[in-house]
């Protein structure tokens, strides 16, 4: 179960990558900037040539020099503090909202003009035109299946509702990117709280004792780890890598097997980033699909020790069982699928309605009784005996949008997935330490939870990472392109 599912141009050419005042400042050819650069942490640098070196303990690249713990007290950081802490918090009005959004609706007249301007961006405007798409596939499908008026409300509004949130983060973020850091703390805080009021005051029946991690620790520790890597891996890479293996290791022992896969993957990419900066290397432009590749071979020693340790039972009851119904456990593709068993009932509602999927909130009775048959083939006397939810419990972005929005819903989710691997890499080349190192933590990340999380992951979650990417990955573009300017 996921964590998502507990509701709770410039005179000569040299440009500065953007000041922490929001603005992105003039510097001199003598490398001075708007800013005096004292009291600023030793490693953390950017240059207009893209030029990486080894400084004092940790990484730099060399040029303009970033107060990385200046943005995390920046007043700027108010508003996405807060949307982010109290996207945690249901209200029911028409429908359940996270008081998060209730603050966005608020707050979206003011923003207006900044969202606008925020179109201009080729990434905002092509992801807002697909999600447009997406929008009249899922009105379509509702149309054709003669969706009750309950339930279409619902798709549409999870669908408007995801966009709007993106477009706010998009207006948010476009003159001060940086401002996610306030984003990313409170998600923390949220995460903090929401795990907080359910050890004390929630409905424990619900939580599983096997996924202690994903229940209690996820939702908090996991942006933890994405603001130590932005503030740390500059000066201190050594200390983000050992986050990294402490956090996936531990994460795996208390039932948080896909948040552990998410930071080991993570780590693996910090690790290649780190030794790719330390041997000198100048062009990072094939750093990221290398260090995508070592991971992944790196990843097959750790799945070994994956499957040893779960027929051990040192993982829980959970892994053991999963791993004992493998026909042959030590292939990941059927492990994954005995994990994430509600692929089955998806890839069989698609095979059924594949071009205008199934409408919104749809749960046909045929369906269900189809997934609980197979689950007794798997499970024999452990499989579920009924189904409390009252949707098809696909518990995937990708794959929920084509069961309930059509075809176009799932084209919509390989776009995104395809453009963040595409701006993760452009960071990557031309970012700053601290921006790369955002990039990083959220590459697998967003991967992972397209794919097998359910929606509320992306209406909750992705809008504000996105918008990040987006407007990053275009900072860093005219950076470059302008520092070429002689």
């Amino acid at each position: 179960m996921s964590r998502y599912d507990a509701g709770v141009g410039s005179g000569r050419g040299w440009v500065d990558a953007g000041s922490l005042t929001g603005q992105s400042d003039l510097a001199s050819p003598s490398g001075g900037s708007g800013s005096s650069g004292v009291g600023m942490p030793a490693g953390i640098r950017e240059s207009a040539s893209g030029e990486n070196r080894l400084g004092g303990r940790g990484v730099r690249r060399q040029g303009a020099e970033v107060d990385v713990w200046g943005s995390v007290f920046d007043r700027r950081n108010i508003i996405p503090f807060l949307s982010a802490s109290t996207m945690v918090i249901p209200i029911t009005l028409v429908g359940t909202f996270r008081l998060g959004e209730i603050l966005i609706l608020l707050l979206f007249p003011f923003y207006i003009r900044s969202m606008m301007q925020a179109m201009r961006n080729r990434e905002v405007s092509l992801l807002m035109i697909g999600g447009i798409l997406w929008f009249v596939s899922q009105v379509l499908s509702d149309l054709v299946n003669g969706t009750p008026s309950s339930k279409y409300i619902r798709g549409w509004g999870n669908i408007g509702l995801t966009m709007m949130n993106f477009l706010f983060y998009c207006g948010l973020y476009r003159d001060r990117y940086r401002s996610h850091i306030g984003t990313i703390i409170g998600m923390a805080f949220g995460g903090a709280f929401g795990a907080f009021y359910l050890y004390f005051f929630g409905d424990k029946s619900q939580v599983n004792p096997e996924q202690l991690w994903d229940f209690y620790v996820s939702a908090w520790a996991y942006p933890c780890f994405g603001f130590l890597a932005y503030a740390a891996f500059g000066a201190f890479p050594w200390l983000v890598i050992g986050a990294g293996l402490v956090y996936g290791i531990v994460g795996n022992i208390y039932g948080g097997r896909s948040d552990g896969l998410i930071a080991l993957s993570s780590t693996m990419i910090f690790g290649y980033l780190w030794y790719s900066l330390l041997s000198g290397q100048k062009d990072l432009k094939y750093l990221f699909r290398n260090g995508a590749v070592l991971a992944g071979l790196l990843m097959i020693p750790f799945f070994l020790l994956y499957v040893h340790y779960a027929q051990s039972g040192v993982l829980g009851k959970t892994a053991k069982v999963q791993i004992d119904l493998a026909k042959n456990p030590y292939n990941p593709i059927e492990v994954l699928l005995l994990a994430r068993n509600e692929s089955v009932i998806a890839i069989d509602a698609i095979a059924e309605k594949p071009l205008l999927g199934h409408g919104s909130w749809a749960n046909p009775m045929h369906l269900r009784k189809l997934y609980l048959l197979k689950m007794r083939e798997i499970y024999g006397a452990k499989a579920p005996k009924t189904l409390v939810h009252d949707v098809l419990p696909v518990h995937s972005v990708l794959l929920g949008a084509w069961v309930f929005s059509g075809l176009v819903g799932f084209l919509y989710w390989v776009f995104v997935i395809t453009r963040t691997l595409v701006l993760t890499d452009r960071i990557l080349r031309f970012g700053s330490v601290a921006m790369v190192s955002i990039a990083v933590v959220y590459l697998p990340f967003f991967c992972w939870h397209v794919m097998f999380s359910p929606h509320s992951f992306a209406r909750f979650v992705w809008p504000s990472a996105m918008a990040f990417l987006a407007f990053a990955s275009s900072d860093r573009s005219r950076f470059v392109q302008a520092s070429r300017v002689v």
